[in-house]
């Protein structure tokens, strides 16, 4: 597959081989203003990116890539972005076995609504640093990924998308495209590379965690963080995020 990236044409799906999820975020109306093409870009994880990819990407202009796995996600899967000319930043949501997250809540169901209650409550600090490194990518274009670029990114690109104005619905629909995405090849290589290296629970539900971004959990996660915090800005401010940093990311994301 041959990786072509426009820079001139506003499109949502980017092929970058190696890649399933590669997609800009630019297009989206934030009351009188939109989000910028070409600007913020969100992806699976980039280890099998070959050699057009890296050309593609170098052409591109990309200065930030923020990449939010474990340190064991990248140890098995690194980066294959060499020759770019980017900076990398690991900023891990979380750092060890997911079910160690999980775990601290007696009874709790592992799905993906728990998950995510658990990364906005107890790892909230690590989801603002996301969001101010994106806001200090200056000029050049930022990628933001993690492994499959639905969840942790999910939830990165929603909470910088939700801080500038984007309506919810858009922050939604752009969430839950990744479903789409990662249908088919993609989805059916995790949910087997998962089945042969751990023994499931009964009931399990294996392909919703590795490929389901259902809008509904994204709507019901915004409405928390507007009931709680007032609103995604505000959401950041009280974990760490200055109103100096936010103006800087309405200038980066905002035409």
């Amino acid at each position: 597959m041959t990786s072509t990236l426009p820079s001139t044409q506003a499109t949502r799906r980017l092929p970058l081989a190696g890649t399933y999820n590669f997609r800009d975020v630019g297009g989206y109306a934030a009351g009188d203003r939109t989000t910028r093409w070409g600007r913020l870009f969100r992806s699976d994880a980039l280890h099998a990116v070959d050699q057009s990819g890296r050309d593609a990407l170098a052409e591109l202009g990309l200065g930030l890539v923020v990449d939010l796995r474990e340190s064991e996600e990248r140890t098995t899967a690194p980066n294959a972005l060499a020759g770019v000319g980017h900076s990398e930043v690991h900023r891990p949501v979380y750092d060890g076995p997911v079910e160690h997250t999980i775990s601290d809540r007696p009874g709790a169901a592992f799905d993906l609504a728990s998950l995510y209650r658990t990364m906005i409550t107890d790892h909230a600090e690590n989801l603002t640093g996301a969001v101010r490194l994106i806001a200090a990518a200056g000029e050049a274009p930022a990628l933001v990924h993690c492994t499959a670029g639905k969840d942790r990114t999910g939830l990165v690109v929603a909470l910088a998308l939700a801080a500038v104005g984007v309506e919810t619905r858009d922050v939604v629909a752009d969430y839950a495209l990744s479903e789409t995405m990662l249908h088919g090849e993609w989805a059916e290589a995790m949910v087997a590379s998962f089945r042969a290296r751990v023994v499931l629970p009964e009931g399990f539900d294996i392909e919703g965690i590795v490929s389901a971004s259902p809008a509904e959990l994204m709507r019901t996660t915004l409405a928390d963080i507007d009931t709680e915090h007032g609103g995604a800005a505000n959401y950041l401010r009280n974990h760490g995020m200055s109103d100096t940093e936010l103006t800087t990311l309405r200038t980066f994301l905002l035409s």
